[in-house]
This record gives C-alpha cells, structure tokens and sequence, in this order.
C-alpha cells in the first residue's frame, strides 16, 4: 500500500492517534474508547484486510455515519429504520442513501432548515454559480462547465 511508504498497520494511526497526539488532545480524541468523543464512519467491506478495505470504498459505501452518536448518514433503509420520519432521502452515484441535517432541538438560527430547503435557497441565490443540476427527485448531479484556455 503506498507503494510500501506507508507500512499496511500504520496508515489508521496517521489519520487518529497521530493527529490526536500531535495536538495534545489525545486523553479527548483519536481513539474509540469509552469516555472519547468519536465520529464514526461505518463502510462497506472492499477487502478482507482491514487495513486495505477503508482504502478501496467508493462513496456509495458508506453506511453509517455517527457523529456526537447521532446518526446523521448513510444507508436509507437503515437510516429510516433507526431515525423514521427524520432524514431526507438522496441518491449517491445511484446508492439510496439518507442525510439527517434538520435538528429540532439546535437553537441556532435555521437550525432546522432542511437539505431540500437549503439547496432551493442556495439555487435561488447563487444559480449562476451552481455546479450542480437537479435531475430526478432527492439527486443531484454534478457537471462541469467547459473552460477553454487561450
């Protein structure tokens, strides 16, 4: 892996103990341990290695994302299942995923604002600028403008 810059067992540590360490927040972060604050992603196996399957995902591998322990994204069925009526459905490179943005409970201002409504103000604002087109409902497609260099 890393064309053996990078030792298979040491690539982990680079992206969550050493950052932990390095900014003296490691009794806090960088570990999964009881009592540590931890995002987690949950993916899709690629690989029986497990130091090599993290490396092979794809976008649409993505499970389940966890962030404070609040289940945010990832599959929709499974999305749906553990928080029902909550999240928006989306498509990712043709993967039915689901995004939880609108919070309830968060005070802060347009805290609950939803993706849909989000994107419909950000298009109405910013059309010109979009990069982004809508195709069928809950996907977005991503298309580049041509550019030519004289």
């Amino acid at each position: 892996m890393f064309d053996g810059v990078i030792p298979n067992s040491d690539w982990v540590r680079l992206i969550t103990v050493n950052p932990a360490e390095a900014l003296a927040l490691h009794p806090y972060i960088g570990r999964l341990k009881a009592g540590l604050k931890a995002d987690i992603t949950i993916l899709r196996a690629r690989d029986d290695d497990a130091n090599k399957s993290p490396l092979a995902t794809r976008l649409q591998d993505m499970q389940m994302v966890r962030i404070g322990g609040l289940l945010l994204y990832g599959n929709r069925a499974a999305v749906n299942r553990l928080r029902p009526d909550r999240c928006e459905s989306i498509s990712v490179r043709g993967a039915r995923m689901a995004v939880c943005v609108a919070d309830a409970a968060n005070r802060v201002q347009l805290g609950k604002q939803t993706l849909s409504s989000m994107r419909t103000r950000l298009l109405a604002k910013f059309s010109a600028l979009a990069p982004w087109r809508r195709r069928a409902a809950g996907s977005v497609a991503y298309h580049r403008r041509a550019t030519r260099f004289r």
